[in-house]
């Protein structure tokens, strides 16, 4: 959660999690958060979280055009009163239904994982919302940016961001982790100077306490 709000990337797209809060400032804080991920969600579409908040036609469709312009789409509105669900029904969006509190898909419907079949050479770039499967090298010079996990068959030994959409729990293994760069969440940490180790292990690498700790993966 980023102030009031929360982006979680889904099976079934972006979920936008809006707490309370002015509507104007919680718009820009939504458009700031997009243009900083944009490579993840671009051409995807969109479910907000708003709980009882009321929303009128003009705000809806705001956000809805915010979203156009990021190439993304609002398909549904989680909410709970009334007033906000006869709008959102008006305009042609869908409203989960749900017989107790709402739930997101972020919290009953895994990532998508993407697994790629090759080694990345210097330069090259991956980014997607959810897990990303490497089976082969991370070569120093290239990056891999994922929304959940990253998981490397091979050696990780460029930059590698974990968690840069929803940063809770997320990590980072390989069978040879010695990134140049290892972010995850907010949380960044750099390889030490000089040369790899010689005893190569696979290992995982996590958050605990505010620190990237790095330990055996069994």
């Amino acid at each position: 959660m980023s102030g009031n709000v929360a982006l979680k990337g889904t099976s079934d797209g972006l979920t936008i999690t809006i707490g309370s809060g002015g509507w104007g400032p919680i718009v820009k804080q939504i458009e700031e958060m997009l243009n900083e991920r944009v490579a993840f969600f671009k051409g995807g579409r969109v479910s907000i979280s708003v709980g009882e908040r009321l929303l009128d036609t003009e705000q809806l469709q705001a956000l809805g055009a915010l979203l156009a312009e990021q190439q993304m789409t609002l398909w549904s509105v989680q909410c709970e009163a009334p007033e906000t669900r006869a709008v959102v029904r008006s305009l042609g969006l869908e409203v989960p239904t749900t017989d107790g509190p709402i739930s997101t898909p972020a919290e009953s419907e895994p990532m998508t994982t993407l697994t790629i079949r090759r080694t990345l050479r210097s330069g090259q770039n991956v980014e997607h919302a959810g897990n990303v499967v490497i089976i082969g090298d991370v070569n120093p010079g290239a990056r891999v940016a994922a929304g959940g996990h990253i998981i490397v068959w091979g050696k990780l030994r460029g930059t590698a961001h974990a968690g840069a959409v929803s940063d809770v729990d997320a990590f980072v293994c390989a069978l040879d982790l010695s990134p140049m760069q290892l972010i995850i969440g907010q949380v960044i940490s750099r390889a030490p100077a000089g040369e790899y180790p010689e005893q190569i292990m696979p290992e995982i690498a996590y958050v605990q306490n505010g620190q990237i700790i790095a330990e055996a993966w069994r």
